[in-house]
């Protein structure tokens, strides 16, 4: 992970492959430092940015964890109470 400005850039050395975060998944990225959910995430958006509705920001991150997760930067945990 190198950060770039207000963007992320992933690096993948298994398959030699980069990812640039824009400033949202940048953000996301950011957040999974401890295990988190989707909803939680989304409300820490909404907090961050203005003009954001709940429902859109947790579209968007579940959309963009599915991304990382496609790309091998994350993994999905299960949490205290079957959250994920």
């Amino acid at each position: 992970m190198a950060p770039l400005q207000e963007e992320t850039i992933l690096f993948d050395p298994q398959n030699n492959k980069f990812c640039l975060l824009n400033r949202t998944a940048s953000f996301i990225w950011k957040q999974l430092a401890a295990p988190t959910s989707p909803d939680a995430l989304g409300t820490r958006i909404c907090e961050s940015f203005s003009g954001v509705a709940h429902e859109n920001a947790v579209r968007d991150v579940s959309g963009a964890l599915e991304e990382m997760r496609s790309l091998n930067f994350i993994a999905e945990e299960s949490l205290p109470g079957g959250n994920r």
